[in-house]
């Protein structure tokens, strides 16, 4: 049985799993349960081909001189909205590490920056790839989440990872050549 909640932008769809004496765990999922940067990559191509890779993007506005914001947000938002693609696969490692948290009595956050649209298409995604998750949670702050009971966040963006650490959750992330020059 499922429930979805939605609040000023925000939408979270949830089981009705017990949170009372489990540790909380925030996963991101763009670059963190699956490699997102190629997937935009390829559909920012298609408004610009002078792009360059994902191994160029050092700066959060690597897009400005490409393309218009309004043609980077709908690419994204047409990533998001056909996440459910067969072509966009979670990295091999994603069940596995989601299975060992639920083992280890973690209550599992799946938390993107995400419009709420994309609830469906980012619950079938999930379940198609049996990624074990207790909550979807869709908005442009996360951090919101990190109060009560959070004991871990997995994310790639680093100011996502230093607000969880702010917080006192263990923090950790994938690093992408994005993440890499901010962290320098």
């Amino acid at each position: 049985m499922k429930n979805i909640g939605h609040c000023l932008g925000e939408v979270s769809w949830y089981t009705k799993n017990k949170k009372k004496n489990m540790k909380k765990a925030i996963i991101d999922i763009d670059n963190t349960l699956w490699h997102f940067c190629d997937v935009l990559y390829e559909r920012l191509r298609k408004i610009n081909k002078a792009i360059p890779g994902p191994h160029k993007w050092v700066e959060w506005d690597f897009w400005e001189e490409y393309c218009s914001k309004e043609d980077f947000i709908r690419a994204i938002n047409e990533i998001h909205l056909n996440q459910d693609n067969k072509k966009h696969v979670p990295y091999s490692e994603s069940r596995d590490f989601l299975k060992t948290l639920k083992e280890h009595n973690f209550y599992i956050v799946v938390a993107s920056h995400r419009t709420p649209e994309s609830i469906e298409q980012t619950h079938r995604w999930l379940i198609k790839h049996d990624l074990m998750f207790d909550e979807i949670y869709l908005s442009h702050d996360k951090t919101v989440l990190f109060e009560e009971g959070c004991h871990i966040v997995v994310d790639d963006a680093p100011y996502i990872l230093e607000k969880a650490a702010e917080k006192g959750a263990i923090a950790s992330g994938l690093m992408f050549p994005l993440e890499q020059a901010q962290r320098q």
